[in-house]
């Protein structure tokens, strides 16, 4: 018979997301939030290129974006990663303030993006994203 010192345990993959974000104070406060997720690591950008660069070791990209960075938009850094086979299909959240915009519904509707509206409960962001991702 085993005993539960006789079975291997299993490794527990470390959950890495990807914060792209233009606000350095908020992504500070994000990261806090963030890092109570069980099993996971966060790695912050404040570029889209550097997010972009950054993205296939990600498991999940949170773009903290409306609309300009200083070298790409939103839609720019979704449309370089959906079309880039290597990240495609990393599950993307915007948080947004404009989370009605005709152009965001779109991409939801395409499944190219989740969203969350700003402004959120920054105590309640690590339950938003572990239902949107489905993470238990």
């Amino acid at each position: 018979m085993l005993t539960p010192t006789d079975v291997p345990s299993m490794p527990i993959e470390t959950r890495r997301i990807l914060l792209i974000h233009t606000d350095d104070a908020i992504a500070e406060m994000m990261l806090l939030c963030l890092e109570t997720i069980p099993d996971s690591e966060v790695i912050t950008v404040d570029s889209g290129l550097e997010g972009i660069e950054n993205a296939s070791a990600a498991d999940v990209i949170l773009l903290d974006i409306d609309e300009t960075m200083p070298d790409l938009c939103w839609r720019e850094i979704v449309q370089n990663l959906k079309q880039n086979s290597s990240t495609n299909s990393i599950p993307l959240i915007l948080l947004t303030a404009t989370p009605q915009s005709q152009e965001l519904l779109e991409f939801q509707q395409n499944e190219e993006l989740k969203a969350i509206a700003k402004s959120f409960d920054l105590l309640n962001l690590v339950n938003q994203i572990s239902l949107l991702l489905n993470w238990n």
